[in-house]
Protein backbone atom coordinates (compact mmCIF):
# COMPACT_ATOMS: atom_id res chain seq x y z
CA UNK A 1 0.00 0.00 0.00
CA UNK A 2 2.81 2.44 0.84
CA UNK A 3 4.41 1.76 -2.55
CA UNK A 4 1.14 2.64 -4.29
CA UNK A 5 0.89 5.95 -2.41
CA UNK A 6 4.53 6.76 -3.17
CA UNK A 7 3.97 6.05 -6.87
CA UNK A 8 0.90 8.31 -6.99
CA UNK A 9 2.78 11.10 -5.21
CA UNK A 10 5.67 10.87 -7.69
CA UNK A 11 3.30 10.83 -10.67
CA UNK A 12 1.42 13.87 -9.33
CA UNK A 13 4.67 15.79 -8.98
CA UNK A 14 5.42 15.57 -12.70
CA UNK A 15 4.04 18.43 -14.71
CA UNK A 16 2.68 18.01 -18.18
CA UNK A 17 5.36 19.05 -20.66
CA UNK A 18 4.17 21.97 -22.74
CA UNK A 19 5.42 22.32 -26.29
CA UNK A 20 5.39 24.95 -28.99
CA UNK A 21 5.73 24.42 -32.71
CA UNK A 22 7.84 26.77 -34.80
CA UNK A 23 8.82 26.82 -38.44
CA UNK A 24 12.44 26.46 -39.51
CA UNK A 25 11.56 27.59 -43.02
CA UNK A 26 11.87 24.04 -44.39
CA UNK A 27 9.84 22.22 -41.74
CA UNK A 28 8.31 22.38 -38.31
CA UNK A 29 10.16 22.02 -35.04
CA UNK A 30 8.54 21.11 -31.72
CA UNK A 31 10.19 22.76 -28.71
CA UNK A 32 9.42 21.41 -25.25
CA UNK A 33 9.31 23.88 -22.40
CA UNK A 34 12.03 23.31 -19.82
CA UNK A 35 14.54 22.19 -22.44
CA UNK A 36 17.75 23.47 -23.97
CA UNK A 37 18.44 23.12 -27.69
CA UNK A 38 21.64 23.52 -29.69
CA UNK A 39 20.74 24.82 -33.13
CA UNK A 40 23.44 23.86 -35.63
CA UNK A 41 23.48 27.02 -37.69
CA UNK A 42 26.50 28.48 -39.48
CA UNK A 43 24.77 31.69 -40.60
CA UNK A 44 22.00 32.14 -38.00
CA UNK A 45 19.27 31.63 -40.63
CA UNK A 46 17.46 29.02 -38.52
CA UNK A 47 17.63 31.21 -35.43
CA UNK A 48 16.18 34.16 -37.35
CA UNK A 49 13.26 32.03 -38.60
CA UNK A 50 12.60 30.66 -35.12
CA UNK A 51 12.74 34.17 -33.63
CA UNK A 52 10.23 35.51 -36.17
CA UNK A 53 7.83 32.69 -35.36
CA UNK A 54 8.17 33.05 -31.60
CA UNK A 55 7.53 36.79 -31.74
CA UNK A 56 4.58 36.20 -34.06
CA UNK A 57 3.16 33.79 -31.50
CA UNK A 58 3.49 36.43 -28.76
CA UNK A 59 6.32 34.76 -26.84
CA UNK A 60 8.58 36.77 -24.54
CA UNK A 61 12.03 36.50 -26.10
CA UNK A 62 15.43 37.43 -24.69
CA UNK A 63 18.17 37.54 -27.29
CA UNK A 64 21.78 37.35 -26.11
CA UNK A 65 24.02 38.17 -29.02
CA UNK A 66 27.36 39.38 -30.21
CA UNK A 67 25.40 41.65 -32.57
CA UNK A 68 24.52 45.11 -31.31
CA UNK A 69 20.73 45.28 -30.67
CA UNK A 70 20.28 48.00 -33.34
CA UNK A 71 21.97 45.76 -35.92
CA UNK A 72 19.88 42.77 -34.86
CA UNK A 73 16.70 44.87 -35.13
CA UNK A 74 17.67 46.03 -38.62
CA UNK A 75 17.60 42.38 -39.73
CA UNK A 76 13.84 42.59 -39.24
CA UNK A 77 13.17 39.70 -36.91
CA UNK A 78 14.12 40.88 -33.46
CA UNK A 79 11.62 43.70 -32.95
CA UNK A 80 9.72 42.94 -29.78
CA UNK A 81 12.56 41.10 -28.09
CA UNK A 82 14.67 42.16 -25.17
CA UNK A 83 18.36 42.12 -25.97
CA UNK A 84 21.66 41.69 -24.20
CA UNK A 85 24.73 42.64 -26.15
CA UNK A 86 27.84 40.57 -25.45
CA UNK A 87 30.41 43.34 -25.47
CA UNK A 88 33.26 44.75 -23.46
CA UNK A 89 31.83 48.22 -24.02
CA UNK A 90 30.00 49.69 -21.01
CA UNK A 91 26.24 49.98 -21.19
CA UNK A 92 23.01 49.07 -19.39
CA UNK A 93 22.11 46.25 -21.78
CA UNK A 94 25.70 45.10 -22.29
CA UNK A 95 27.38 42.18 -20.54
CA UNK A 96 31.12 41.62 -20.87
CA UNK A 97 31.87 38.08 -22.10
CA UNK A 98 33.98 37.25 -19.06
CA UNK A 99 31.06 37.95 -16.65
CA UNK A 100 29.11 34.72 -17.01
CA UNK A 101 27.59 35.10 -13.54
CA UNK A 102 26.05 38.44 -14.55
CA UNK A 103 24.69 36.85 -17.72
CA UNK A 104 23.23 34.00 -15.66
CA UNK A 105 21.53 36.49 -13.32
CA UNK A 106 20.03 38.38 -16.27
CA UNK A 107 18.62 35.19 -17.77
CA UNK A 108 17.24 33.96 -14.42
CA UNK A 109 15.55 37.31 -13.82
CA UNK A 110 14.04 37.38 -17.33
CA UNK A 111 12.57 33.87 -17.22
CA UNK A 112 11.26 34.40 -13.68
CA UNK A 113 9.39 37.53 -14.78
CA UNK A 114 8.15 36.09 -18.09
CA UNK A 115 6.43 32.69 -17.85
CA UNK A 116 6.89 30.67 -21.02
CA UNK A 117 9.91 32.76 -21.99
CA UNK A 118 12.37 31.84 -24.71
CA UNK A 119 16.07 32.72 -24.50
CA UNK A 120 18.21 32.82 -27.64
CA UNK A 121 22.00 32.76 -27.35
CA UNK A 122 24.02 33.26 -30.51
CA UNK A 123 27.41 34.15 -29.04
CA UNK A 124 28.70 30.98 -27.42
CA UNK A 125 31.87 31.01 -29.53
CA UNK A 126 32.55 34.57 -28.38
CA UNK A 127 32.09 33.51 -24.75
CA UNK A 128 34.58 30.70 -25.34
CA UNK A 129 37.27 33.26 -26.25
CA UNK A 130 37.07 34.90 -22.79
CA UNK A 131 36.39 31.87 -20.57
CA UNK A 132 38.17 28.56 -20.17
CA UNK A 133 36.22 25.53 -21.30
CA UNK A 134 35.36 24.27 -17.80
CA UNK A 135 33.85 27.63 -16.90
CA UNK A 136 31.86 27.72 -20.15
CA UNK A 137 30.56 24.21 -19.53
CA UNK A 138 29.48 25.17 -15.99
CA UNK A 139 27.67 28.20 -17.46
CA UNK A 140 25.78 25.97 -19.92
CA UNK A 141 24.84 23.61 -17.09
CA UNK A 142 23.58 26.54 -14.98
CA UNK A 143 21.52 27.78 -17.94
CA UNK A 144 20.04 24.30 -18.30
CA UNK A 145 19.06 24.27 -14.59
CA UNK A 146 17.40 27.69 -14.91
CA UNK A 147 15.47 26.62 -18.01
CA UNK A 148 14.28 23.35 -16.47
CA UNK A 149 13.17 25.03 -13.25
CA UNK A 150 11.32 27.87 -14.99
CA UNK A 151 9.90 25.81 -17.90
CA UNK A 152 11.48 28.24 -20.33
CA UNK A 153 13.18 27.33 -23.60
CA UNK A 154 16.83 28.03 -24.37
CA UNK A 155 18.09 27.96 -27.96
CA UNK A 156 21.85 28.18 -28.47
CA UNK A 157 23.18 28.71 -31.99
CA UNK A 158 26.30 26.64 -32.60
CA UNK A 159 28.64 26.63 -35.56
CA UNK A 160 30.30 23.21 -35.22
CA UNK A 161 33.31 24.38 -37.21
CA UNK A 162 34.34 26.63 -34.29
CA UNK A 163 34.69 23.90 -31.63
CA UNK A 164 36.73 20.72 -31.57
CA UNK A 165 34.45 17.63 -31.61
CA UNK A 166 35.21 16.61 -28.01
CA UNK A 167 34.41 20.07 -26.62
CA UNK A 168 31.25 20.32 -28.69
CA UNK A 169 30.10 16.91 -27.45
CA UNK A 170 30.64 17.97 -23.84
CA UNK A 171 28.67 21.19 -24.34
CA UNK A 172 25.80 19.36 -26.02
CA UNK A 173 25.47 16.81 -23.24
CA UNK A 174 22.26 18.31 -21.81
CA UNK A 175 20.78 19.69 -25.00
CA UNK A 176 18.79 18.39 -27.89
CA UNK A 177 20.41 18.99 -31.26
CA UNK A 178 18.51 20.77 -34.02
CA UNK A 179 20.23 20.61 -37.38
Amino acid sequence: MDDLLATETVEESYRKVESINVSLGVGMLTLDCGRMYFVVDERLDKMLNVTRNLIGDGKNVLRISRFHPDLANSRGSEKGTQSIWLSERPGLKNVPPNQLSRLTQNVASFVKGNPGAVVLLDGIEYLSLFNDFQRLQMFIEQMNDIVMESHAILLIAVDPRLFDPRSLARLQRYAEIVS
